[in-house]
């Protein structure tokens, strides 16, 4: 079985190998074929009697994939409004059912496109890697495990500080990437932290939750564009990225 022949299923799966030789499981009491497909499986307890296995998925890939899914639901909505083809100065969707589920994707947009960069952040970091920065004190030095790094950090260091580190490339601050992220970021922020100040009948000119949410472009596509500045510096691409969230 060359290369090609390689059974590599969902291309959401987080990890995937293959059996180098003909090998005997024990614990499974099978014997398996060079070149069969090892998967990573969580299981839970359904009942007391029956139990479900899934394969592990890679969570950068579903959170960008489900982005990616929930905006093109949302373009379709504001293409069968016909809202950018009228020529009108004020245009509405055609139905109020319409301009509520296109709010709504537009928030799972946003929501999972963010999620992917924070999941993507963490899974980047090495399980033996420590970071070393002054916290409380300009004078004493705090060193961070992978664990401490999580918890603690805000996403805004790991992706300044801690992934270019990591990765060995420059750090995105200063980039349209960065300025991608922070879109997304400030919109995201404003869902989640919603203030009643923020979600009230406004005009054209009043800046609220709704006006971001609508002049948000592709979430999916902001998040790549922070994801690319990583991915594109690493020896080794993760297998999800070409597969998700290309087009707009």
């Amino acid at each position: 079985m060359n290369h090609k022949e390689l059974d590599y299923g969902d291309w959401r799966i987080q990890t995937v190998a293959h059996v180098g030789a003909d090998s005997y499981i024990p614990w499974t009491n099978q014997w398996v074929e060079k070149g069969t497909r090892l998967t990573v499986i969580a299981t839970v307890n359904l009942t007391k009697r029956k139990t479900l296995s899934i394969p592990v998925p890679n969570a950068t890939a579903i959170m960008l994939n489900a982005a990616a899914a929930a905006y093109d639901q949302a373009k379709q909505l504001r293409l069968n409004s016909g809202i950018d083809k009228s020529l009108k100065s004020s245009v509405m969707f055609d139905t109020d059912r319409s301009a509520i589920d296109y709010v709504e994707r537009m928030i799972e947009a946003i929501l999972m496109a963010f999620t992917a960069i924070e999941a993507f952040a963490n899974e980047t970091i090495p399980n033996d890697y420590t970071y070393s920065h002054h916290r409380s004190s300009k004078t004493i030095l705090e060193i961070s495990d992978k664990q401490k790094i999580e918890r603690n950090l805000s996403l805004d260091e790991k992706l300044s500080i801690v992934l270019p580190e990591v990765i060995g490339c420059r750090s995105p601050k200063g980039t349209r990437s960065w300025e991608s992220y922070r879109q997304l970021k400030n919109v995201r922020d404003r869902i989640v932290h919603m203030k009643t100040a923020d979600r009230k009948s406004s005009g054209p000119d009043i800046d609220t939750v709704w006006k971001a949410i609508l002049l948000t472009p592709a979430p999916h596509l902001l998040t790549r564009q922070i994801l690319e500045h990583f991915i594109s510096a690493m020896e080794e691409k993760p297998r999800w990225f070409l597969q998700v969230g290309n087009t707009q």
